[in-house]
C-alpha cells in the first residue's frame, strides 16, 4: 500500500500524513527533502530584486532522487508534498491518492503563522513570497493535480477526521 497525499502550502497535508502515519505505524516520506535547493537549475523566482528558489514549481523536486528513495523503502508507505499527485511516477506506485483541499485565505495564513515561528522573515517577506511563489504555483501546478485524487479531503476539518475517512476508505 502506497498512499499519496498533495495539497497546497500549508492546506494541512503534511500534519494529516505525519498523523495516518503514526496511526498505521508506516514510514512517511516528505517530498521537500528532495527539493533542489542548492541547484542554480532548480526554477527560482525574482522577488525585491532578489533571486529566491521557487519550492511551488513541479521541477523543484529531484524526481530521480525521489524515486529511488522511495522505491527502497518497502510498502506500505505514505509520501506526501505539493506535488504527490502531479508525477505520474508516483501515481503509478499509488494505492491511494488524497488531496487536501484549503481556502487560500487560510493557507497564507497558516503559513504566515509558520514562517514567522521558524524566523523565515519579516511578514512582508513571507507573505510576498506566498503570493508571488505558493499562489501561482498552487493556481498553475498544484490545483490542477486534483483531478488525480480518489479521496478530496478538507484541510479546514480537524486531521482526525480526515484520518478517520481514509481508514473508512481503506476499510482499516
Amino acid at each position: 500500500m502506497t498512499i499519496l497525499i498533495g495539497g497546497g502550502s500549508c492546506s494541512g497535508k503534511s500534519t494529516l500524513a505525519k498523523l495516518l502515519a503514526t496511526h498505521l505505524q508506516i514510514p512517511l516520506i516528505s517530498l521537500d527533502q528532495f527539493f533542489r535547493r542548492d541547484d542554480p537549475t532548480a526554477p527560482h523566482i525574482t522577488l525585491n530584486n532578489q533571486r529566491i528558489f521557487d519550492c511551488n514549481h513541479p521541477e523543484t523536486t529531484d524526481l530521480a532522487l525521489a524515486l529511488t528513495h522511495i522505491n527502497q523503502i518497502p510498502s506500505p508507505k505514505i509520501i506526501e508534498g505539493h506535488f504527490a499527485l502531479t508525477y505520474s511516477e508516483l501515481s503509478e506506485l499509488a494505492t491511494l491518492k488524497v488531496f487536501i483541499t484549503c481556502p487560500p485565505e487560510i493557507r497564507q495564513q497558516r503559513r504566515l503563522t509558520r514562517d514567522l515561528a521558524n524566523n523565515k522573515g519579516t511578514p512582508e517577506q513571507i507573505l510576498g513570497y506566498y503570493r508571488a511563489s505558493a499562489v501561482p504555483g498552487f493556481e498553475n501546478h498544484i490545483a490542477p493535480s486534483q483531478i488525480h485524487a480518489d479521496l478530496n479531503l478538507s484541510g479546514e476539518d480537524d486531521p482526525k477526521v480526515n484520518l478517520a475517512l481514509i481508514l473508512t476508505y481503506l476499510k482499516l
